[in-house]
């Protein structure tokens, strides 16, 4: 079955340096734009894939720390590293080779019981 360009949703995986750390941030977001303020890019509509934490990203979990509530970023344009545009997959959680669906009776038998 063949998707309509309506269904493929843009987005884009931007690289960028932040002022007084060592590691460089990545962010998902839906709108890159020119910012308003001269010299600076606007990154918008920030995208988290796991919001159940069923598995934690290092990447992913500490800019979704920083940047859960943010509306839109102001970067100055030379700090972006690279900027790829993508198209969003959701990530299917039962084909991944390490995690294992647990049912509740299993849980109460390791001790495990959910409060």
């Amino acid at each position: 079955m063949q998707k309509n360009k309506s269904d493929i949703k843009q987005v884009y995986r931007v690289r960028f340096l932040e002022r007084n750390q060592g590691d460089p941030t990545e962010v998902v977001v839906k709108r890159v734009e020119p910012s308003e303020i001269p010299g600076l890019v606007c990154l918008s509509e920030f995208i988290f894939t796991d919001t159940k934490k069923r598995i934690i990203l290092p990447q992913e979990e500490a800019a979704s720390k920083r940047f859960r509530k943010t509306q839109s970023l102001h970067i100055p344009y030379h700090n972006i590293l690279f900027l790829e545009e993508t198209t969003e997959e959701p990530t299917d959680l039962k084909n991944l080779p390490f995690l294992k669906e647990i049912s509740d009776s299993e849980d109460k038998d390791n001790g495990m019981t959910q409060k």
